[in-house]
């Protein structure tokens, strides 16, 4: 596997709920499919295996959706830093819904976190 690149993590949520997301407070969110974009300079296959973790310390917003969702697989692109944020500009132009200041507090993009319509 890469040990650096973008990523695409796919999450289940299989019943609605609201969570509370560190500074962001408390989000609800709807049974369904969400897409979270995210990059790792080093250590890729560990980041994603942590964000498949039910059970961990919570330090970024998509610990806090994990806690509740499956992660279910995930798309490894190898690519810079950069093109995360490139990646989070393509997913609502496909029908999906932003979910408004996640996973994005060191960019200026709208979202990282996306719920896939369907």
């Amino acid at each position: 596997m890469i040990d650096r690149g973008v990523y695409v993590a796919l999450f289940l949520l299989k019943r609605r709920c609201r969570v509370h997301v560190g500074r962001l407070g408390v989000i609800a969110f709807d049974r369904g499919w969400y897409a979270y974009v995210g990059s790792a300079q080093r250590h890729l296959a560990a980041r994603l295996r942590r964000h498949g973790l039910r059970q961990k310390t919570l330090h970024w917003h998509i610990d806090y959706l994990a806690e509740k969702a499956s992660m279910v697989a995930a798309i490894v692109i190898e690519g810079p830093k950069s093109l995360e944020c490139r990646l989070a500009a393509m997913l609502p132009k496909h029908g999906s819904t932003a979910v408004p200041g996640f996973g994005c507090t060191d960019c200026g993009c709208g979202s990282h976190l996306f719920r896939l319509s369907g």
